[in-house]
């Protein structure tokens, strides 16, 4: 730094009148032997016309005692009157190595970090003054002042190098600022943002809870959790999330969109295409049905099973499913030991086996009251079978209130009741 810098600086350092100075020995004890030569010298500096003997006198007294921060300090009030930062600044550090908690020094130090513009110095200094003295008012909001200063700059500066492209050098900027204010919400979001442009999602997702715990409940910080967790494949976690959303209102369609592709392509690979067709199906077929439970749930593949003789699903492509949605009884087949895979499955039929799944699933009964349906008596073969269905909101009815035993269930309701039954088995089990 050079000469001119240096006292355009210090300029900038407002000086009381020198009558006006806080004698060290205020807050420093002065050694009884010195006591008398100290005070004159106090008073000589006051005065202001002899500042070199001052320095020199007080050079004699610093060899009789070395560990004498006053006398120090004195010498770093000259400096300053003088402009000489650095040899200010040199006494300072003195007097703080031998009293590490001389206040009259930390704050100088902190007025000096100030000054030459080392605002992450200056609101360290600042916070540790607070620590030692916290009678001043100003030192709070010159301890802010200074913070926002150094953060500002660093901010500044990793935004230019993301714009630049730089990314690893945003991050390292973004790093030091979070190391000058470590409980800046922002902070952390603007750091996870730029993780994420790196698709170094683990990291980003830290940032983002990191962010939630300090700036508390955001929409849009939990939106950007859910995208950090869809990246990482933990499509379940993401997913309650969105749930979470979901019943605030403020729910991210397409962000959900992309969740769901995610989920689908997880359960279904290579099949997603039969998938596809499922959902779009106007009459859900019983090969389609077995498929959709075996991929949702694939823990009923663990279950006990009683093989059974089926005779006609060699051809089919969810053979392997419906061998186990047989077999553990999901899926009655036929008298005849036919399974029929391409017939649509019956509303009835679709009901009893969702309510074999909440049995299997362990999910309690609905304890709301019967729903009146108009064409479902009690002594109906299925009758607590749909109550049990409806009560939990897997199927609707009509507006005339019919449940349509024997009408068709398409491949968008069969979807929407069994991922709503898949809710439903996580939080039984949460």
């Amino acid at each position: 730094m050079n000469l001119l810098l240096v006292l355009l600086l210090l300029q900038s350092l407002p000086l009381p009148p020198r009558y006006a100075m806080e004698n060290p020995a205020a807050v420093s004890a002065v050694p009884k032997k010195l006591k008398n030569d100290y005070d004159k010298l106090w008073a000589r500096f006051t005065v202001g016309k002899d500042d070199a003997r001052v320095l020199t006198d007080f050079d004699r007294l610093l060899k009789r005692q070395k560990s004498f921060d006053a006398a120090v300090l004195v010498q770093a009030y000259i400096h300053l009157y003088e402009r000489n930062g650095p040899e200010a600044a040199n006494k300072l550090e003195q007097a703080l190595a031998i009293n590490p908690n001389n206040r009259i020094a930390i704050y100088y130090l902190a007025e000096l970090a100030f000054a030459r513009g080392d605002y992450a110095r200056a609101s360290d200094l600042y916070a540790k003054l607070l620590a030692v003295h916290n009678t001043r008012s100003d030192l709070e909001t010159k301890r802010q002042k200074a913070l926002l200063l150094a953060t500002d700059n660093l901010l500044r500066s990793a935004d230019r190098a993301e714009q630049e492209n730089r990314l690893a050098n945003a991050e390292d900027l973004y790093g030091q600022a979070l190391l000058i204010a470590p409980n800046e919400p922002t902070f952390h979001e603007r750091l996870a943002q730029l993780l994420g442009k790196e698709k170094k999602w683990d990291e980003a997702l830290a940032q983002y809870r990191r962010q939630l715990e300090l700036g508390g409940q955001r929409e849009d910080t939990e939106k950007n959790i859910a995208e950090a967790l869809m990246n990482l494949g933990r499509t379940e976690e993401a997913r309650e999330v969105l749930d979470r959303l979901r019943k605030q209102g403020s729910l991210d369609e397409s962000l959900e969109a992309k969740v769901n592709e995610l989920e689908d392509l997880g359960r279904w690979g290579n099949d997603i295409g039969s998938f596809r067709e499922i959902k779009e199906a106007d009459s859900l077929t019983r090969e389609q049905l077995a498929a959709v439970i075996v991929r949702y749930f694939p823990q009923v593949t663990d279950f006990r099973q009683h093989p059974q003789i089926v005779t006609d699903i060699e051809d089919s492509w969810a053979r392997v499913e419906i061998q186990t949605v047989v077999g553990i009884g999901l899926i009655d087949p036929l008298p005849n030991h036919t399974f029929e895979p391409a017939t649509p499955i019956s509303r009835g039929q679709f009901a009893l086996l969702l309510s074999r799944m909440i049995s299997l699933l362990s999910i309690s009964p609905n304890s709301a009251p019967p729903i009146p349906l108009t064409d479902v008596v009690p002594s109906t073969t299925l009758y607590s079978e749909i109550q049990l269905v409806v009560g939990h909101g897997l199927m609707s009815l009509d507006d005339g209130g019919n449940f349509n035993l024997n009408g068709n269930v398409s491949g968008k309701e069969a979807v929407s009741a069994v991922e709503h039954l898949l809710a439903l088995s996580h939080r039984k089990d949460a």
